[in-house]
């Protein structure tokens, strides 16, 4: 064989085995892109259900999610609010959906919606989870896994008043309590929050009502990729959108930056900047959306196999 008709079979070999060259789903994750769709919803300003930033950012989430080819469904309902009556809209976005019945669910998921707070435009708390859902949304197109997973963009986590009662995680109650009485929950494998997570202190909390096991792939996913040092030195107990999940039976964690800034007495509980104005882009880190996009896409390719 000449060297010319060698290399032809070569090539050949190679563009009929893309699979073997193709990046791994984490190594697709683009946290330049995650920090760029992060300033845009920040640019969007306040945006609690109703607003006009609200709107902007639903319809990114679509854009993204139909460039994407991703199954878009919608849960929408009214909520009862200490506001009155309030139009809520989860987003979700399905990959690798099959025929199968029984096909295993991962769930990633993060709220879009702001407070109800003159100002506040949630850079971080809202913001980045919004952003880096998007984020896997483009690493996720064209990629093949065994388990179906979605995307899913909660709305209406934040309370009007405060977390009492029935006040707050209005999206993620309805979602899981829709999922439970259809029978979905028992398919879910893993439900993952992802909150507050492009801080430039990152320091992912160690939720204690949190699936144990799942910390441990999530540990196991971000020793390998050198991020251990950002995961679990601390443990908090949080009221956040994976709590309605667990009630419904399903192994969820809460991956949550429960320190936002300055701590002590005179700053809110989870830190200076949290449900404050000055959540603002510039407390944002790229590098810490890509510890966690990385090391989140890297715990699903360990549960995918």
């Amino acid at each position: 064989m000449s060297f010319k008709l060698g290399l032809i079979a070569i090539l050949f070999a190679v563009s009929a085995r893309p699979d073997t060259l193709a990046a791994s789903l984490h190594e697709r994750f683009n946290s330049q892109q995650a920090y760029a769709y992060t300033a845009q919803i920040a640019g969007f300003g306040e945006r609690w259900p109703g607003s006009p930033g609200h709107k902007k950012t639903e319809d990114l989430i679509h854009q993204v999610l139909q460039k994407d080819g991703a199954r878009i469904e919608a849960d929408d309902f009214t909520a009862r609010t200490p506001r009155g009556p309030i139009a809520v809209h989860n987003i979700i976005g399905k990959f690798n959906v099959s025929t199968d019945p029984k096909q295993g669910i991962l769930i990633l998921a993060g709220h879009y919606d702001t407070l109800f707070q003159p100002g506040f435009i949630g850079a971080n708390d809202g913001g980045s989870s919004t952003a880096i859902l998007l984020a896997f949304a483009d690493a996720f197109a064209g990629q093949k896994m065994g388990m179906q997973t979605w995307l899913v963009w909660t709305d209406l986590e934040e309370a009007i008043n405060s977390f009492t009662g029935d006040d707050g995680l209005y999206g993620s109650r309805h979602l899981a309590q829709k999922l439970a009485s259809n029978g979905t929950s028992s398919r879910v494998r893993g439900f993952f929050l992802l909150d507050m997570i492009g801080d430039k202190q990152l320091g992912v909390a160690r939720e204690t009502e949190s699936n144990r096991q799942l910390q441990e792939v999530i540990a196991r996913a971000a020793g390998q990729l050198g991020y251990g040092q950002y995961f679990f030195q601390y443990d908090v107990g949080i009221i956040d959108d994976h709590v309605p999940f667990i009630q419904a039976g399903i192994p969820a964690v809460d991956v949550v930056d429960a320190r936002y800034g300055r701590m002590g007495p005179t700053f809110d509980s989870m830190g200076e900047f949290h449900h404050a104005n000055t959540d603002t882009i510039d407390k944002v880190s790229q590098h810490s959306l890509e510890v966690v996009g990385k090391g989140m896409l890297l715990t699903v390719e360990l549960l995918d196999k």
